[in-house]
């Protein structure tokens, strides 16, 4: 069984907090695509990693692989040294849920709870596989402090089609920051968003890697890019060092 942390106000490694070793992903559709081909990486508690490049060139899948959504063909994957390709698919579905937050380009929420409820749902999800629980008052009080950070406390018991597109982006950011993961895996994170809301998500991004954890970033967006200590060229499924 994979370690849940129990306290996550204090957070120390001796470890990379996420370590990509020769990760090989192959696609087979009349043609064989190699999106990702040996991508090595190393992000140590701390790290704001960007990860830049055309599109449709493997970034989005690199970041899939991280977050145990796809499955490598070759390679290792860790994520606070527990290797992903070594456990169950119930210490996966854990792991992901306690560990990880995900700001996926699509805005995947639940459809039939309302703003709120998508929002309180990864909170209940960690009460569930840590011994640390909070209370009914303490997720109302969190889910409100993120609605407001995010412009969108009016909008608490609405669904997600009533939310404008930009809204909705801003909800999905809340939901994968609300539980306060130590990775967090951002696919352009600002897709959809004026320059007000672009820069405050990225406020909200930063303090990530401060705090302990590690920011993993695709962006085409050079001026977040460039806060980022680690940055990373993806082209024709190679990572490299920019």
């Amino acid at each position: 069984m994979i370690n849940v942390t129990a306290n996550r106000d204090v957070i120390k490694f001796n470890h990379p907090l996420c370590e990509l070793k020769n990760v090989v992903k192959t696609y087979k559709s009349g043609e064989i695509i190699c999106p990702v081909d040996g991508v090595s990486l190393r992000c140590e508690a701390g790290d704001f990693i960007s990860i830049e490049g055309p599109s449709g060139i493997g970034k989005s899948t690199l970041l899939y692989l991280v977050g145990g959504l796809l499955q490598a063909d070759s390679g290792e994957i860790l994520v606070d040294a527990t290797n992903l390709q070594s456990i169950s698919e119930h210490d996966l579905t854990i792991l992901r849920a306690t560990k990880i937050g995900f700001i996926f380009q699509e805005t995947n929420l639940f459809q039939a709870l309302t703003v709120g409820e998508n929002l309180a749902f990864p909170l209940k999800i960690i009460n569930k596989y840590t011994k640390t629980k909070l209370g009914k008052a303490d997720i109302n009080q969190k889910v409100e402090a993120y609605l407001e950070k995010l412009g969108i406390g009016d909008r608490r018991d609405f669904l997600p089609h009533q939310l404008s597109v930009g809204q909705r982006r801003r909800l999905v950011v809340a939901r994968a920051l609300i539980k306060e993961p130590l990775l967090v895996l951002a696919d352009e994170p600002t897709n959809d968003l004026d320059d007000f809301w672009a820069s405050e998500v990225i406020k909200l991004l930063q303090p990530v890697p401060a705090r302990g954890g590690a920011l993993m970033m695709v962006t085409h967006n050079m001026l977040w890019a460039e806060r980022a200590n680690c940055r990373y060229t993806m082209s024709h499924g190679i990572l490299a060092p920019k």
